[in-house]
């Protein structure tokens, strides 16, 4: 990876936390009980949508920061294994929470993926109907 890449993914990178940085002062402005990195994504998304920022801007360091992904869950793992008597005596429902909520995410971003291409195919059907 040369310096001008590596330059581009850690600009894209801070202004990914610069999202995360304002979702936590709205968090704390407005006592949401909502995490501030999910605020931010929505601000994020917000700025995608309005066409205020471009997918270009940020796809590098969101791709950089997928790729580390593995690293964000290390301190989850560590917490099992301190916690080793917990999930021995309660797993079985750590296990249906888990495998609820996997179901729950695979079915509304299925939904969602469903609902957004009927909506670009008739958009596009329109956008036709119009040229003739």
């Amino acid at each position: 990876m040369n310096i001008k890449n590596l330059m581009i993914t850690f600009i894209q990178l801070l202004s990914l936390l610069g999202f995360w940085f304002v979702g936590g002062l709205i968090q704390k402005a407005l006592h949401l009980p909502i995490s501030a990195g999910i605020l931010g994504m929505f601000l994020l998304l917000f700025c995608l949508f309005f066409k205020i920022l471009r997918i270009e801007h940020v796809e590098v360091g969101a791709n950089a920061a997928l790729r580390e992904l593995v690293l964000f869950f290390l301190p989850i793992i560590v917490a099992v294994v301190q916690y080793k008597s917990l999930f021995i005596n309660e797993g079985w429902q750590l296990a249906i929470c888990i495998i609820a909520g996997t179901a729950l995410v695979m079915l509304s971003t299925s939904l969602t993926i469903h609902f957004i291409y009927r909506f670009k195919d008739r958009k596009n059907n329109k956008a036709l109907e119009a040229i003739k």
